[in-house]
């Protein structure tokens, strides 16, 4: 299995953008989308990445994926303001989503919107996994802070995603590996979301 990389992704959006002659923006306004019930994923992302999130957004769809994205669904919501009816309606959507993936980028860094959000669905839910899209030359994802308590999605050899636990450390430093360590993301969707989690080891190191 491999991470999902930045040139994958841009190369993706790019072929859309260039196509219909527009920006990366401006395409995720104009995808139309359909009123779901329910959504496999919420795509939790940043606006800083909108040529990343059209090329994620592309990817998952193409697999067969329902995908809630905030741009798609909601184009001029201003995402500057904080407002409870905003909140209201992104809890909404999170509560008709059955799974979340953080789209892990040098933009989410700064976003306080996405942080909110996976604190809020990891717990309602739990099915909480980070998509993280890495530079070329980078093989080994390795979670900021919190983000480390989440597994990760990876790219399997027939291109599909899967969901892999990362590993766990005790407080002396010992990493250990569990196994199985990955499972399809359908099975890790329909299953518990604690398969995933890494497991603790030995004694806390607080």
């Amino acid at each position: 299995m491999s991470l999902l990389t930045e040139a994958t992704v841009r190369e993706r959006a790019r072929r859309r953008t260039q196509a219909e002659g527009v920006t990366a923006e401006y395409s995720l306004r104009r995808i139309a989308s359909v009123q779901r019930l329910r959504y496999d994923i919420f795509l939790s992302q940043t606006i800083r990445d909108a040529e990343i999130v059209l090329g994620v957004y592309e990817m998952l769809t193409e697999l067969g994926y329902t995908v809630f994205c905030d741009w798609i669904e909601a184009p001029d919501t201003d995402r500057s303001r904080v407002t409870p009816a905003t909140a209201a309606w992104v809890k909404r959507k999170m509560s008709v989503s059955e799974t979340m993936l953080f789209l892990d980028t040098q933009g989410a860094e700064q976003s306080r919107w996405m942080c909110w959000e996976l604190g809020w669905f990891d717990g309602k839910n739990g099915h909480v996994a980070v998509l993280p899209v890495v530079p070329d030359n980078v093989t080994y994802y390795a979670g900021r802070e919190f983000l480390a308590l989440y597994p990760v999605v990876e790219i399997d050899v027939d291109g599909d995603i899967k969901i892999a636990r990362p590993p766990a450390m005790d407080g002396h430093g010992t990493i250990e590996f569990s196994a199985p360590n990955s499972q399809t993301f359908r099975r890790w969707q329909q299953g518990s979301p604690e398969f995933a989690r890494p497991k603790p080891v030995g004694e806390s190191p607080w």
